[in-house]
């Protein structure tokens, strides 16, 4: 079914509230400045230790979470917590290029981590969890 596009006198954005997971602080603040920009109510962390203080079931409409600067085990581990908590919570995850993801990452970040056996497996798990 066709959707016309929101006019631009209905911000599509304005009124939600997302929590922003970022270790890298520029992007982080970037990211904030252009979703706040938008009409975005954001609150920041800079590690998974300071979304889990934040982060409240109910309040947040997306959890934005930049998984490149963690290890996916950690990054698994914190999505699977929130969802069992609650299963209605909406995530997006920034990724990067395969390596970033891999089971190997930091040690071994080489050519063979960004294959797609690799990648597959990784997006496999987040798609099974979710």
């Amino acid at each position: 079914m066709y959707r016309p596009p929101p006019l631009r006198s209905q911000p599509v954005f304005e009124g939600k509230t997302v929590l922003l997971i970022d270790r890298n602080q520029s992007a982080r603040e970037v990211r904030a400045s252009v979703l706040r920009n938008h009409g975005v109510e954001v609150h920041t962390a800079d590690s998974l230790q300071a979304a889990r203080f934040l982060w409240q079931p109910n309040v947040y409409d997306l959890i934005l979470f930049n998984a490149r600067r963690h290890l996916p085990g950690e990054a698994l581990e914190f999505y699977e917590q929130i969802k069992e908590a609650a299963p209605t919570e909406r995530f997006a995850f920034l990724v990067g290029p395969p390596v970033y993801l891999s089971r190997t990452w930091p040690g071994e970040g080489t050519e063979v981590d960004a294959s797609q056996g690799q990648w597959g497996a990784t997006i496999d798990r987040f798609l099974t969890a979710a």
